[in-house]
């Protein structure tokens, strides 16, 4: 009987770990809050993180998958589970398109021929990231950065033609949230109301400002 269930417990601790779910993902999505003139539309950001990196609250990350040949080559941190950044858009044919895409996949290799990536961010308990991401895959790159969970975009760049190319060569300035999408009613987002009342208080002054200037020049 001893033998017997000596043999058998591993056999049910294998069992018992193949039948547990996979790891929880959490994914975060651009909403875009102000388009600039300087950048292409349709822009996408789509951030996977593993349940285990969101419940500690904050991330610091930093690494690069430098495929040429060699092997290993990937980093082996498993709380990016997945990145993509690209925007929609339209080949002349009429088709479409996902211009300046790069996507990072956990324990994938590089669509080129490396992926570098650094995060320092937190997760709000609000549903909204914060802090700064950059990610580069040797053909196109980006940095965001927030204050207060509202992200601008501070530099793109890519080898394409199309979108942050030469078509958008001083591509920045267009602003969001990356938000859980777990959430599923809109936010109300203190930043932003404050942006548009700090927008309406400069107007005011503004027509202010002019008022007094006619009234001293009678």
């Amino acid at each position: 009987m001893l033998r017997i269930s000596s043999y058998l417990l591993p056999c049910l601790l294998v069992a018992a770990a193949l039948s547990q779910p996979a790891g929880a993902e959490v994914i975060y999505t651009w909403r875009q809050a102000q388009a600039a003139p300087s950048m292409p539309p349709g822009l996408n950001v789509e951030l996977v993180f593993s349940d285990a990196a969101v419940a500690k609250g904050g991330l610091y990350l930093e690494f690069e998958n430098l495929c040429m040949g060699t092997d290993p080559c990937l980093d082996p941190q498993d709380s990016l589970l997945s990145l993509r950044y690209w925007y929609d858009g339209i080949w002349p044919d009429g088709s479409q398109a996902q211009w300046n895409l790069i996507h990072y996949e956990y324990r994938g290799y590089p669509r080129y021929w490396s992926d570098y990536i650094f995060m320092d961010i937190v997760f709000r308990p609000d549903g909204r990231l914060d802090g700064t991401i950059r990610a580069n895959d040797s053909n196109s790159d980006f940095l965001i950065q927030s204050s207060g969970g509202v992200f601008t975009m501070l530099e793109a760049h890519s080898d394409e033609y199309f979108g942050c190319g030469e078509v958008y060569p001083e591509c920045h300035g267009s602003r969001g949230l990356l938000l859980d999408t777990r959430i599923e009613t809109p936010v109300t987002e203190p930043p932003l109301l404050a942006l548009g009342a700090i927008g309406m208080l400069g107007a005011w002054f503004a027509r202010r400002r002019l008022r007094a200037g006619a009234g001293s020049g009678r």
